[in-house]
């Protein structure tokens, strides 16, 4: 009896002591990915985008902190010489409209952050929470949060490759991830073509839902983008035909608010 229960006992803190290279956490996701304000109330200030954690090398009996930062990202251009086609120069700069905490998200160092970034006690699993702040800044321009999971007491980090993931924020539409690039590698442009803020706006005007990738995904689950892509251009049709729409200029709706940009357009 006695030697079951050290065995018992010795199972047991060796359920959270994790294997031989120490307690790992990483992101499960790395994909850029996107958040926008636009469709909460004016009185909304602040919002928290979760992002998805997972532990490697076991569990714990309590909760576990752990340390986030952000870190610059940076655009790169090469120079190639024209009769060999090899690189003889390449220049490094900052992409734009970096999110400053304070102004666009609660700092990772704020106390009331730390206090709620944690994986609870008995899980392998967690989300980190990050507080975005509706800073009127993001009316105008997407900004990004380059995030990177940094090591401290509780654990070490993950693979090198799961441990960064950007952010983009803002206050006004946005792509999002099956509308990413205007090519078949995104789903949402075999359904409706080219994006435009234009013609997510139509849409949103005419379907009165939120169009995001919940929309989207629930769309294709039901397997009703040519439900879907008829009646927009159906409503397209009608609202461009519309006498009052075109003596008010609304007619044809284009890509953007400026009058010589493109009219929009849906695939047959």
């Amino acid at each position: 009896m006695v030697i079951l229960l050290a065995i018992a006992a010795g199972c047991k803190k060796a359920e959270y002591m994790g294997y031989s290279g120490g307690v790992h956490i990483q992101l499960k996701d790395t994909l850029a990915t996107s958040y926008t304000f636009i469709y909460e109330n004016a009185s909304v200030t602040r919002d928290t985008f979760l992002v998805d954690l997972k532990t490697i090398g076991g569990i714990a009996d309590h909760n576990r902190a752990y340390t986030v930062e952000q870190i610059p990202e940076y655009d790169k251009t090469y120079k190639y010489d024209p009769a060999t086609n090899k690189v003889i120069d390449s220049t490094v700069t900052p992409k734009p409209f970096t999110a400053v905490a304070g102004i666009h998200y609660v700092p990772f160092t704020d106390k009331g952050a730390q206090a709620i970034m944690f994986i609870t006690a008995d899980s392998a699993t967690g989300e980190l929470p990050i507080i975005l702040l509706r800073d009127t800044s993001l009316k105008k321009n997407s900004y990004r949060l380059r995030i990177r999971l940094t090591a401290n007491d509780e654990f070490a980090i993950g693979e090198k490759y799961a441990i960064e993931r950007t952010i983009i924020f803002s206050d006004k539409l946005e792509r999002f991830a099956s509308w990413k690039t205007d090519d078949y590698s995104s789903p949402a442009y075999g359904s409706f073509g080219k994006y435009s803020t234009g013609k997510h706006q139509f849409m949103i005007d005419v379907l009165k839902v939120r169009i995001d990738e919940t929309w989207y995904q629930a769309v294709a689950a039901a397997q009703a983008q040519q439900h879907y892509k008829n009646l927009l251009r159906d409503a397209l049709t009608a609202f461009n035909s519309d006498p009052a729409n075109l003596a008010s200029g609304k007619a044809p709706v284009r890509e953007t608010s400026d009058p010589n940009s493109l009219a929009i357009s849906f695939p047959n």
